[in-house]
């Protein structure tokens, strides 16, 4: 049996005030440069933004990005009411995700993982004019992960090919 998970590509961690975490990357523990913006649902290229299905007229979060240790590291500022905000308000800052490049395509992974679990995705966003199509599996109890997976990986990610 081949392994599901052919690459990973990012650890996705969610933090209260993301420009105070990256200077303690920075200034404490080392780590930098990281990229930070925002990311909006109103602009270029991310106008046709949805979240489940629903369109983000403003400022979804404020997002920064390291490459360090061969994958990306991503901090997740929520600012907009959504799922990223409300996991802060239960759960606290902390590692949230992880991304992954998975060996089953990405349909029929996501009907695997309705059949297998009886759970419907847990966020799944689309836009960049349909470049941009990625799944939130909640796996916390089968596996202690939420893994995040795509239709297709941006030009931009770290990425290896097996």
């Amino acid at each position: 049996m081949q392994p599901e998970f052919k690459q990973l590509l990012q650890i996705g961690m969610i933090v209260r005030d993301v420009d105070k975490a990256v200077r303690y990357y920075e200034d404490v523990l080392g780590m930098g440069r990281w990229t930070v913006r925002c990311m909006r649902g109103d602009e270029p290229p991310m106008e046709d933004l949805t979240v489940d299905g629903k369109p983000m007229p403003c400022i979804v979060s404020k997002l920064a990005f390291l490459n360090a240790y061969g994958i990306e590291l991503e901090l997740i500022e929520p600012i907009a009411d959504t799922p990223f905000k409300q996991w802060l308000e239960e759960h606290g800052p902390g590692i949230h995700h992880i991304a992954a490049v998975t060996q089953t395509p990405y349909d029929e992974l996501l009907r695997s993982y309705r059949r297998s679990t009886g759970k419907d995705i847990w966020i799944r966003g689309q836009g960049l004019q349909g470049l941009m199509d990625y799944s939130f599996l909640d796996l916390r109890e089968e596996t202690g992960l939420i893994v995040e997976c795509y239709k297709n990986v941006h030009p931009d990610r770290p990425r290896t090919d097996f």
